[in-house]
């Protein structure tokens, strides 16, 4: 049923000429997203988020580095959550999307509404758990790449479709910033 309704969605925006985005512009604009992220939370914290990347400290003495490893993981989950929820609000993407000509809209051809943007970016906090990020992403990528619809699961979830933004109606493309 789901599926159906996904299909019929796809084949509508196409009758309008909208042009979905393919696979690879997706997955960079996300690491571009990755890059200015944790740029961004390097310089401010003068590089000591990367300690949430070493492991191996959690074993060398757990109950001092504990604290800070947890910290670091904090700073790192909720810098993302708030990036994509106010990205998405005020300019309806991302930068990485923005930057290669990405737009998100909704099921039915519209602006996604400001209350989903929540959801789509706690939803992608999923790949940045480590290791199972990874393993999450590949199956979203090829997801994105057999299926008919082109959308992952953070789309099926959130009811939404990356499409080129130049590829949009001039009423809906005023809109993005």
């Amino acid at each position: 049923m789901v599926e159906n309704i996904a299909k019929q969605m796809v084949a509508d925006l196409s009758k309008e000429n909208i042009v979905i985005a393919i696979w690879w512009k997706r997955a960079f604009a996300f690491v571009l997203d990755i890059i200015f992220i944790l740029g961004t939370l390097v310089l401010f914290t003068r590089g000591r988020i990367t300690f949430a990347w070493e492991f191996i400290i959690l074993f060398d003495n757990p109950s001092e580095t504990i604290f800070w490893f947890l910290i670091n993981w904090f700073l790192i989950f909720a810098a993302f959550w708030l990036y994509f929820k106010y990205s998405g609000r005020i300019m309806q993407r991302s930068l990485g999307q923005r930057f290669l000509k990405l737009a998100i809209i909704y099921g039915d051809g519209t602006m996604m509404p400001e209350k989903n943007w929540e959801k789509r970016a706690f939803y992608k906090l999923r790949y940045l758990l480590p290791l199972i990020g990874i393993i999450i992403g590949i199956i979203d990528l090829i997801k994105i790449m057999r299926g008919e619809t082109h959308q992952s699961r953070i789309d099926w979830y959130t009811n939404t479709i990356v499409v080129m933004d130049w590829s949009l109606p001039s009423e809906i493309r005023v809109l993005l910033k």
